[in-house]
């Protein structure tokens, strides 16, 4: 669910994947060639720095066909914040597998960085047909009123969905709703983000892999058309922005770049941050205070590792009430108390808060019983683990999931299987 080219680049590369056995004996860059060849290069020079600098310095060395997956400076010490960053279309490394600490996980084997050369398509059964069935999918992409929504507005738009029906964290989770959008705008919904981001002249529209046509993602500028960040998501403006109790996007696109800069989870992140504001460490919207935060976790200071650690932990040491977490990791931007579907797909998988496993955001579940949401839960992580498995992408599920033959039939072209 992350975006960028890294998958890409190993596709391109016929690798579905691999694995880091053990641990390197001194910090290293792996460097995956299109010749078969894997390198092990020092990683001297590169640690302790920041993810967009690392970037730099690597496509310096490596050249500019390549894709990255970096550990960041919190991974380094194997703070539970930190995800990977890979290479976005233009290069940012702000493309993130960002939950469940997979950051420290990469940074444990020591590995600052994997760079994989990019080639070209990977031989297919009949490409003809391949490329007949990717012109397909556009088609009823376009034919989909919902892919229209995505593409105007990106996920951004759920935050207005959710400050209407008062399922968006807001202070640590003790609201639901921002702003009465019948009395002031939503300044952190998709709407009036749009509006300002073209007006400057921003790209609301952003492709977040090679290939991708539904266009969700943008690059978000300030007053002046300097880019801030790309992209803002949903996730982000609820976790790091509302819950935080930000309202200005500007302020929230500031703190999303230092996190990405970093390589850290934002719904983590943002929840963390929310509970140190209820602990009373400081006011909700103090955005400098969240600019210090980032300070300490960069710095690796003895407070920056207690809030490494994630929201369950840094709750309990400061003895919070209110501490948003399933199995320990934080509520993404659906306060289950109200989207009560999916509240159950977070409370059943594995991985905890996990939305998506299986996500229904605008399920009216006020007239459903505790067997139907259930069921419905359950109807929902089939389907999204099935497109987790084939690598489809969920917000194409409105073609996806009712065209099960033509997707049948362009995995059949595409490696020579005979699924029926």
């Amino acid at each position: 669910n992350s975006g960028g080219t890294f998958g890409f680049a190993l596709g391109q590369l016929e690798i579905s994947g691999f694995t880091l056995d053990q641990v390197a004996n001194e910090w290293v860059v792996i460097y995956i060639q299109k010749d078969g060849a894997v390198r092990f290069d020092s990683a001297e020079g590169y640690l302790g720095r920041n993810n967009f600098e690392v970037a730099a310095l690597l496509h310096g060395k490596y050249g500019k066909k390549v894709s990255l997956a970096i550990c960041g400076p919190v991974g380094e010490y194997q703070g539970l914040l930190a995800g990977i960053s890979t290479s976005d279309v233009d290069l940012r490394p702000s493309r993130l597998a960002a939950r469940g600490g997979v950051g420290a996980v990469m940074g444990s084997k020591k590995v600052k960085a994997i760079v994989v050369d990019l080639n070209k398509m990977p031989s297919l059964h009949d490409r003809k047909k391949v490329m007949g069935s990717v012109k397909e999918y556009n088609r009823l992409l376009d034919e989909q009123p919902a892919i229209a929504v995505f593409r105007d507005v990106g996920t951004a738009m759920m935050a207005d969905v959710q400050n209407h029906q008062g399922g968006l964290p807001v202070r640590n989770f003790s609201a639901g709703q921002l702003v009465d959008p019948d009395v002031e705008p939503m300044k952190l919904g998709g709407d009036f983000i749009r509006e300002q981001n073209l007006a400057r002249g921003g790209q609301t529209t952003h492709a977040c892999m090679p290939g991708c046509t539904i266009e969700c993602s943008n690059v978000y500028v300030d007053e002046s058309g300097k880019e801030i960040v790309s992209p803002v998501e949903y996730e982000t403006l609820g976790l790091m922005g509302s819950n935080c109790g930000l309202t200005d996007p500007d302020d929230l696109a500031r703190m999303n770049f230092l996190a990405n800069d970093l390589g850290l989870d934002t719904i983590e992140t943002g929840a963390m941050m929310a509970v140190l504001m209820d602990a009373g460490l400081a006011e909700f919207g103090d955005v400098e205070f969240m600019r210090s935060v980032f300070d300490e976790l960069k710095k690796g200071t003895e407070q920056g590792r207690l809030w490494a650690q994630g929201t369950a932990r840094v709750g309990e040491h400061y003895k919070v009430n209110r501490v948003p977490v399933i199995k320990k990791q934080a509520i993404s931007a659906y306060d289950p108390r109200v989207v009560e579907a999916t509240g159950i797909t977070m409370m059943t998988t594995a991985q905890g808060a996990d939305h998506t496993a299986g996500n229904l955001p605008i399920m009216d579940c006020s007239d459903k019983s505790v067997e139907e949401i259930v069921a419905a839960s359950l109807e929902i992580q089939t389907q999204w683990a099935a497109m987790d498995s084939l690598g489809i992408c969920i917000f194409g599920r409105s073609v996806t999931s009712t065209n099960v033959e033509f997707i049948m039939n362009a995995i059949n072209a595409a490696h020579g299987t005979n699924l029926n």
